[in-house]
């Protein structure tokens, strides 16, 4: 009886944690979420550089911090709500997803959006569209994501490129979860925005480390931008700052 149960439970843990989406560190990946289902997201950055050892790695300058929440209404059709502290920015979405089986699978994303540019007295509105494909899983350990979109306030076009090498756990002993990944992003400046965009393409790479309907990512980036619309603007930084995503999925 203890055999079977305990087989149950490997089957539920393994089944929750295949059904969450192979997410990347900041770009939009084709969401999985079943109808009824949600996910919570917080993502942080640090302002510091990641090499300033007397202020803790730079955790003492502070942040910028996203946090999301979303809901599937039907299978891959999913609304959002988000928040992001530079800019008091807020966002409320729209996704669906299909997934092409051997082919891969695609979503596209649009997201309105209200923020506090210090340009304009008043909150500024507007939207970001995005169109997301993600590859199989190459040799059973490589993928790849791809991320085009439009910036309607910025009036130009954004592209993210992305790399996951997932595989076992190496270290189980010490994060206590079955399995993890590399993680690289790579966000080409293909449209500059005259006066906004940073001198530097952002970038960003990292470790996922994956549990029952959990991904914790530790990364590792010269921007403090959070999303595929705002890292692809670049930044000016010369410097590393560390990160972290929680995701939950419920």
């Amino acid at each position: 009886m203890k055999k079977i149960v305990l087989l149950a439970a490997m089957a539920f843990f393994s089944e929750g944690a295949m059904a969450y989406e192979a997410g990347q560190l900041s770009l939009d990946t084709p969401n999985v979420l079943k109808q009824n289902e949600g996910s919570f997201g917080i993502r942080h950055r640090f302002y510091g550089k990641a090499d300033d050892y007397e202020k803790f790695l730079g955790s003492d300058d502070g942040g910028n911090m996203y946090i999301s929440l979303k809901y599937a209404v039907l299978d891959n059709l999913v609304i959002g709500v988000d928040h992001t502290r530079d800019q008091s920015g807020y966002g409320l979405g729209l996704e669906y997803a299909k997934d092409f089986s051997e082919y891969g699978s695609a979503g596209i994303r649009l997201n309105t959006f209200s923020i506090d540019d210090f340009n304009f007295e008043d909150r500024q509105k507007s939207y970001f569209i995005n169109a997301a494909y993600q590859t199989p899983n190459f040799l059973d350990h490589i993928r790849f994501t791809a991320n085009v979109g439009y910036d309607k306030y910025y009036q130009h076009t954004t592209l993210g490129l992305g790399l996951d090498i997932n595989m076992k756990n190496t270290i189980s002993w010490l994060t206590f979860t079955e399995n993890m990944s590399l993680l690289a992003e790579y966000y080409p400046q293909v449209d500059k925005v005259e006066g906004i965009s940073g001198d530097n393409d952002s970038y960003a790479f990292g470790v996922k480390f994956q549990t029952f309907k959990h991904h914790f990512e530790i990364l590792l980036t010269n921007s403090s931008n959070m999303d595929p619309r705002t890292m692809a603007l670049g930044t000016n930084s010369e410097d590393l700052h560390f990160g972290f995503n929680i995701n939950r999925k419920f």
